[in-house]
């Protein structure tokens, strides 16, 4: 069993979801506030330079080993614009675990 944790743009992550349901595969979703190499906005005030953060979506996967590198593949397929900001995928593996 493999988790994936998943940060990508927004407007990239409604077709990740989709494909990810299509494949029945349950995930969690959560909008969270970032920036990477893209360096977020930078706005110039009278009070001096503010840093915005931009906005992500995180996704939290859990695939089994025989199925995650499709899964990642899939999610790299469809969330590569080639701009910086496209976002990342942490692969954490060799868990598992028991229904409650």
């Amino acid at each position: 069993m493999k988790e994936l944790i998943v940060v990508i743009r927004r407007e990239k992550a409604i077709k990740v979801k989709n494909v990810l349901s299509n494949m029945g595969i349950p995930y969690a979703s959560k909008t969270v506030n970032g920036r990477g190499k893209e360096g977020g906005l930078v706005y110039k005030t009278n009070k001096g330079v503010i840093m915005s953060l931009l906005p992500k979506t995180l996704l939290i996967i859990w695939v089994e080993d025989n199925i995650y590198q499709e899964v990642v593949d899939k999610i790299l397929e469809i969330a590569h614009t080639g701009f910086y900001g496209d976002g990342k995928i942490f692969v954490i593996g060799g868990y598992s675990y028991e229904n409650a």
